[in-house]
């Protein structure tokens, strides 16, 4: 049990499952069964009991089926756990035939702070912004801005405090810094000043990969020593904000991979942006990817008499409003910026700067040499 619940949270969140008010929440509470006693995560209770468990693992398929087990010797018949990650179908399926309510964490954790992109017409059609503890997905084919807007996204977050990591798969650094030093981003600042970092995935990731490929090991240990060390980094620089562009190269054409990778990618207090090419659909290269994801931004652009014409929208936002219209920007040396958009009221953008998160302290912990992740200081 790693997280850490408010007793409060854990109140509400049994009220909006079970539409009752409980008096007493008790952590580590050892109920007897009929064969033998057993010890959960926490019991709500008030004229009956309600059993909490907490998942914090990547596959929770044992711990469920453990978890029904030890209901059904208590005979408690009400129950419910707590995830802070999207759950894999295999795992919704066996919590719908056990009658085990789901609850997301993340829906309770202070997550009515929105992370903007800085362009307040994007953050209006978002209705201010991503929710932390997602994974969001920015498509588009190549050359469509997909890395500017979430370099963008990172110097937003590097303004308002919040120490942030660009992951580069594809692109050497020198060559992703020389480009983005020539935008009014503030993005190369912020990376001189240490609030955001630029990192590259190792040649032993690649060979990692090629062992998976060729089924010298299983993926899910692939998988968790990434997410792992990933995980490490993040909290030893206190990052808020993880870009991975593009996520293509991290990824295998197999559906449950594509799902389990991006599902543990979500982290607590934490938003997550892979960027995509296109190519298998109209959002990923798989064509999976946008299936597994909370949020989706696509980048457009065609060639028209007048020039090219450059597109956004937003077709899929899990669990908060959007504004699905398209808008019409260009590249600028100041970055993206929206040229047309009617369906938005730029009068009520103040409104959302109460939604926006508080400044986050600097950590200037350094990576490991040996890490799967490199660091790079130009």
């Amino acid at each position: 049990m790693a997280l850490n619940i408010n007793i409060d949270h854990i109140k509400k969140m049994v009220y909006d499952k079970f539409s009752i008010n409980v008096n007493n929440v008790e952590n580590n509470v050892e109920v007897q069964g009929t064969l033998l006693s057993h010890k959960f995560d926490y019991i709500a209770s008030n004229s009956e009991k309600i059993a909490i468990k907490i998942i914090d693992s990547l596959d929770a398929t044992s711990e469920i089926m453990a978890f029904h087990s030890e209901l059904e010797d208590c005979n408690i018949n009400n129950s419910m756990i707590i995830v802070n990650r999207e759950l894999s179908a295999n795992e919704i399926n066996i919590l719908k035939a056990y009658d085990i309510k789901i609850s997301d964490y993340r829906n309770y954790s202070g997550l009515s702070y929105r992370f903007r992109f800085g362009i307040p017409d994007l953050d209006m059609q978002l209705f201010g912004g991503l929710r932390s503890g997602f994974v969001y997905l920015i498509s588009g084919k190549a050359g469509s801005g997909k890395t500017t807007l979430s370099s963008m996204f990172l110097s937003e977050g590097a303004k308002n405090g919040q120490n942030g990591i660009m992951i580069l798969t594809d692109t050497f650094p020198e060559e992703y810094l020389n480009n983005i030093k020539t935008m009014n981003i503030n993005f190369y600042e912020n990376y001189k000043n240490g609030i955001i970092d630029v990192i590259e995935i190792s040649d032993q990731i690649r060979s990692m990969k090629i062992d998976v490929l060729n089924q010298k090991t299983d993926f899910r240990k692939f998988i968790t020593k990434i997410i792992s060390e990933l995980k490490k980094l993040i909290i030893s620089k206190n990052i808020k904000r993880v870009v991975i562009d593009q996520v293509t190269l991290l990824l295998m054409p197999n559906d449950d991979y594509i799902n389990l990778f991006i599902n543990s990618l979500a982290m607590n207090d934490v938003i997550v942006i892979i960027t995509s090419g296109v190519r298998a659909s109209d959002f990923s290269v798989f064509g999976v990817e946008e299936n597994y994801v909370t949020g989706i931004i696509k980048l457009e652009y065609k060639l028209t008499d007048t020039g090219m014409e450059r597109t956004m929208r937003i077709p899929k936002m899990r669990g908060s409003q959007f504004n699905p219209m398209p808008m019409k920007f260009n590249i600028t040396s100041n970055g993206i910026e929206i040229i047309s958009n009617e369906a938005n009221n730029r009068n009520n953008f103040d409104d959302l700067e109460k939604l926006y998160p508080y400044k986050d302290k600097k950590n200037d912990d350094l990576i490991d040499s040996n890490s799967l992740f490199k660091q790079f200081r130009g």
